[in-house]
């Protein structure tokens, strides 16, 4: 009995021998791991990091942030502190600095200071007392005849009136950048008053006035005031040809053969045959013009009739005809209309810079009509002549740009002598005004050629219909109508003329 409860103990020993040694190891491992991961969470402890990053032209300035991992946070003062130490004093925005950091927005830039932009001078402007915008639209009778009796063409000014006036250019602001550079401003550019006939510019050169009783109008830039002839009967043997500085009223006719010239506008009350009448403002015919393929009107502004035959008839801005345009060659600077109770268009070429308006195009005859719109040969022609001045000062500005550079290095030598000191200053003002011209033409450039862009949405349109052996050209496409197209308007779509349904 002793002996098996000896070898029983024995036994028991021997297991718990056996299990302590292979316990052992698994405590060791244990232990190393826990060394280990200690180990581990002390290399990842790191504090936040951040990046204060300047723009390129030192307008605004963005911070970075990486977040903590087991360690600090970046505090507001550290930023602050950074934005000290690397030069950015102008614009800072410690409100968003402070949502940064409260919000934790990290892996991403915020900007967080921003300079301010500098803001030019308005330049002098002329403010117009009398109306330089004048639109001829006689009102519209029930049964579609228009009005002409009332279109208040002529505006009457009294001696003494004042006609216009100059605002002063204003002053600019300049700006800085988020490191504290100042980053200058131009100011606004004076302005003066180019005077035509019969007016006064006072003292101080900010105020123009009439000298006469008469019709102001704006002709190429220049302010002039106009005295109106009146013509009560017809022009013609009675009259001969007129060539007035003024405006005109023809009470009568203007009959076959007979010429009128006038720089402002002209209003004939009744009919025009194969005359001539050139106006630097409007034509107003209120009956029409038959001018058996002889007649010819050309208008700076618009030319406004009831009815145009066989006629050749431009204008600066608009042609608007209230019954119909057959057989004539009509060119027009913006827009050409053909309204009224016919509004008809047949035979004849027309060309407009931007539109072409009709009830009715062509005839169910067949009768060739060619229309041509968005094309302006006036405005393509300034255009070239622009760029031909460009070029002209771009090499007088190289030119002086050498002469300066040459002698600002003989100045630097101390080699110049008076006289070429006082050429070195003759030339730097020269360079300055070529500049000034060079950016007023580059302005005008740059205006004429948005012009030249917007008329590729030139249209045409018909509100009844347009008829076969009507030609239409819209940009550099063209398209000759074959069967007849009810309601449509015409428009240049990727180099080709399409259509689709009327739009007034």
């Amino acid at each position: 009995m002793e002996n098996q409860n000896e070898k029983k103990v024995e036994r028991m020993v021997e297991w718990a021998i056996e299990k302590a040694s292979h316990n052992k190891p698994q405590d060791d491992d244990m232990k190393n791991d826990k060394k280990k991961s200690h180990e581990t969470e002390e290399e990842v402890c790191e504090d936040a990091r951040f990046e204060v990053e300047i723009s390129k032209d030192q307008m605004y300035a963005t911070i970075y942030i990486v977040p903590p991992k087991g360690g600090k946070m970046v505090s507001f003062d550290n930023i602050i502190s950074e934005l000290e130490k690397i030069g950015i004093t102008e614009g800072i925005n410690y409100e968003k600095i402070r949502e940064v950091l409260e919000k934790g927005i990290f892996f991403t830039k915020v900007k967080i200071a921003e300079g301010k932009v500098p803001v030019d001078g308005q330049n002098a402007q002329i403010k117009y007392y009398f109306d330089i915008h004048k639109e001829l639209k006689p009102a519209l009778t029930d049964d579609g005849k228009a009005d002409f009796y009332n279109l208040n063409l002529v505006t009457n000014v009294k001696t003494g009136d004042l006609l216009a006036e100059i605002i002063p250019p204003t002053k600019g602001f300049p700006g800085k950048t988020v490191t504290g550079k100042t980053i200058p401003a131009r100011d606004g550019k004076e302005i003066q008053f180019r005077t035509g006939k019969n007016v006064t510019v006072s003292e101080e050169g900010r105020k123009l006035f009439s000298n006469i009783d008469g019709q102001p109008v704006l002709s190429d830039g220049k302010i002039s005031v106009l005295q109106v002839l009146e013509i009560r009967g017809d022009v013609g043997p009675a009259t001969g040809n007129i060539d007035f500085l003024g405006s005109i009223v023809v009470k009568g006719n203007v009959k076959s053969g007979f010429k009128i010239k006038v720089e402002g506008d002209a209003e004939i009350d009744g009919t025009v045959e194969a005359a001539e009448i050139v106006a630097g403002g409007n034509i107003v015919i209120k009956r029409g013009t038959q001018g058996g393929g002889k007649g010819y009107l050309r208008a700076g502004v618009d030319v406004t009739a009831r009815y145009i035959e066989n006629s050749t008839v431009e204008a600066g801005r608009d042609i608007v005809v209230y019954e119909a345009v057959m057989h004539s060659n009509l060119a027009a600077g913006k827009k050409i209309k053909i309204d009224g109770k016919k509004g008809l268009l047949v035979g004849g070429n027309c060309r407009a810079g931007e539109e072409l308006v009709a009830k009715t195009i062509g005839s169910p005859m067949c009768t060739y009509t060619e229309i041509e719109v968005g094309t302006n040969p006036e405005q393509k022609k300034k255009l070239m002549e622009i760029n031909q001045k460009l070029q002209t000062i771009q090499n007088d500005i190289n030119k002086a740009r050498q002469a300066i550079d040459l002698l600002e290095k003989l100045k630097d030598r101390n080699a110049l002598t008076p006289d070429k000191t006082i050429l070195l200053e003759k030339l730097k003002h020269t360079h300055e005004i070529l500049n000034d011209q060079k950016i007023d033409l580059i302005g005008e450039k740059e205006k004429l050629e948005m012009m030249i862009t917007s008329q590729v949405r030139a249209r045409v349109s018909a509100s009844n219909a347009a008829m076969p052996g009507v030609n239409i050209v819209i940009g550099n496409a063209s398209l000759k109508i074959k069967d007849k197209i009810d309601h449509v308007t015409f428009y240049n779509h990727e180099g080709q003329v399409k259509f689709g349904t009327y739009e007034g």
